[in-house]
């Protein structure tokens, strides 16, 4: 054989190679129902994993705020150096506490040792406590307790975001699903739509060779079949790409195949505007953050005013040591040496503190103000939400009703055209009208189906968040 006619051999050979099936087989697609669906993206969603993050983050942080705050230090003291005396060494060991007021409670334990060049050694045991207490401007827990408090306001902000994003993907889980849902019905309403089509138009086209039907009419049904097979290979497409953006949303990955369940419609209780708005304002995280933000800017306010006072503190302390030539004499502690006094430190220019406390007063009126537009906010989208979902029910009822005459209609101009006695016309639009009455029904079913989840989400009970997240306007 010669090279020339190998290489074809080869290359025949890899051809029907390329063209065989694969031994593995597509995996069955999984079977999901809509609450199976939002219980997998709850789970798995990598966006709302990323904010899980964020707020672990946010709780170690609060962690180590009140671990400062505690203010618990032990702390190991030590020295030893050389001088051109001679030696010189210190070893101690000190505890300190501070209590909510802002007491500080101290209690330090060291023994010291000199020895100069041609002199006896100096040796020194020593125990104090001091206690000290800020007044005025530090005094109390509103100052002490301030990095726990921001911590704690930075923790629910993350978790009330969190939790806004929980029931949000909810909302889009139920988008896609409902999508995908409407798009499968599609596409098995156009394949029967276009089979109904080629059976009419092969009985059209028949009955144009015997002068029974014009060629128009016969060329019109041929672009309807054209335009059905348009519609479909959008459909197919549209239907791949909408399955891998679902897989990505439930965190799966994106090559998953599901066969999805077609839901159930949510029968809602919609309660009058007055009492769905109350819902929202004592459910809504982001209302709720709104309240929160006035809370603290308060507190920022109070603080401000504080630094307006002097900064004075009260310290006690109290020693007892020991001294001499050798060790046994240093741990007699027979002396003691005691202090109380004020400390302060007073800036009598106070202009910057006032100008900061007036900012602050400002502030709180901000958050006021911000804290009522959040609530028009919620009150136009309570509104809308309840408007929309009583106009989508009864426009799936008069869609319903529509497809089954149109239904109707189009069996009848079949049955008529059937037996001669209409035009390829008359059964063509009415073929159209009912594709068209199917498919505003389908859309009809996803728009109110859409609207009762959407609703639940601007009510803020869709996915509810925990009542420590949760403020009322009384609190404030």
């Amino acid at each position: 054989m010669s090279n020339r006619w190998r290489m074809a051999f080869v290359a025949v050979m890899l051809g029907l190679a390329e063209l065989a099936p694969a031994n593995d087989s597509p995996a069955e697609p999984v079977r999901l129902t809509l609450a199976e669906a939002i219980e997998l993206a709850l789970a798995h969603n990598r966006d709302l994993a990323r904010g899980t993050l964020d707020v672990e983050s946010s709780e170690m942080a609060l962690r180590s705020a009140r671990e400062s705050v505690r203010g618990l230090q032990l702390t190991p003291d030590g020295s030893a150096g050389w001088g051109p005396d001679g030696e010189d060494w210190r070893a101690g060991f000190r505890a300190q506490a501070t209590a909510s007021p802002g007491t500080r409670v101290g209690v330090s334990a060291a023994a010291r040792q000199i020895e100069v060049d041609g002199s006896s050694r100096f040796r020194r045991g020593e125990v104090q406590v001091e206690i000290s207490q800020p007044l005025f401007r530090n005094f109390g827990s509103i100052v002490r307790n301030e990095p726990v408090a921001a911590s704690t306001d930075s923790l629910r902000t993350v978790r009330r975001v969190w939790e806004r994003d929980r029931s949000a993907l909810v909302v889009r889980v139920v988008e896609l699903y409902e999508e995908l849902v409407l798009l499968r019905f599609q596409i098995e309403s156009d394949e029967a739509f276009a089979a109904r089509l080629d059976r009419l138009w092969a009985l059209a086209d028949a009955r144009e060779r015997l002068g029974r039907t014009s060629r128009t009419e016969v060329m019109r049904m041929d672009l309807q079949r054209g335009e059905a097979a348009v519609r479909l290979e959008t459909g197919r497409s549209r239907l791949a790409i909408q399955f891998q953006e679902f897989a990505n949303l439930l965190g799966q990955p994106i090559e998953s195949m599901f066969r999805l369940q077609p839901p159930e419609l949510l029968d809602l209780n919609v309660p009058d505007p007055e009492r769905a708005l109350g819902v929202a304002l004592s459910e809504r995280t982001d209302y709720a953050q709104a309240l929160q933000d006035i809370e603290s800017s308060d507190r920022q306010w109070r603080l401000a005013r504080r630094a307006l006072l002097p900064d004075l503190r009260l310290t006690a302390r109290r020693s007892v040591f020991g001294e001499g030539d050798d060790w046994s004499q240093a741990g007699r502690l027979e002396e003691d040496d005691w202090f109380v006094g004020l400390t302060g430190d007073v800036n009598l220019n106070v202009r910057g503190a006032w100008l900061d406390a007036k900012r602050s007063e400002l502030d709180v009126d901000s958050r006021r103000q911000a804290a009522e537009i959040v609530r028009h906010r919620l009150a136009l989208e309570v509104n809308s939400a309840v408007a929309t979902y009583r106009r989508t029910r009864a426009e799936l009822e008069l869609a319903i009703r529509n497809r089954e005459l149109a239904a109707n209609r189009a069996e009848l101009a079949r049955a008529l055209f059937e037996a001669g006695r209409a035009s390829a016309d008359t059964v063509s639009d009415a073929e159209a009208d009912f594709l068209s009455a199917e498919l505003t029904a389908l859309s009809a079913q996803r728009e109110a189906s859409l609207s009762a989840y959407r609703l639940l989400h601007a009510l803020g009970t869709l996915v509810p968040a925990p009542r420590e997240l949760l403020m009322r306007e009384g609190r404030i």
